[in-house]
């Protein structure tokens, strides 16, 4: 690919991850979101909810981020050096995964969770600058 091309994807990327909706689902994520795991989330969150919509919202989008990283669709470098805090948000909803993955699909939110382990290893051989 070349470096336009990079740009044109990253730059697309950061317009979805930055729209009203895609902002407002993640600042609940960051700020609001409490389960314990899959049983509290569908609780306290039914299907439907705006709560249960932020959170699909945000997985989706991450799942989505994931894909294009670990496909190489999208250059590691530039995704990692400008979308942070991936680790907190999987810390935040690990628990509802592994139990919606018992119920409902093996595989979801695959890409998020290994978008996560390379972003980590992408900060051990990228420490920070300043």
């Amino acid at each position: 690919m070349t470096e336009a091309h990079d740009v044109d994807i990253i730059l697309k990327l950061w317009e979805l991850a930055n729209s009203t909706e895609a902002q407002r689902a993640r600042l609940w994520m960051y700020g609001s979101f409490e389960a314990r795991d899959y049983g509290d989330f569908q609780a306290k969150y039914p299907t439907g909810s705006r709560e249960w919509h932020n959170f699909i919202h945000t997985c989706g989008m991450m799942e989505l981020f994931g894909v294009l990283v670990n496909r190489q669709l999208v250059d590691e470098d530039l995704f990692f050096d400008l979308f942070g805090g991936l680790e907190i948000l999987w810390a935040r909803v690990k628990p509802v995964i592994v139990g919606m993955r018992q119920d409902i699909d093996p595989r979801l939110y695959e890409n998020f969770e290994l978008l996560v382990a390379r972003c980590l290893a992408w900060k051990v051989a990228h420490p920070a600058r300043v």
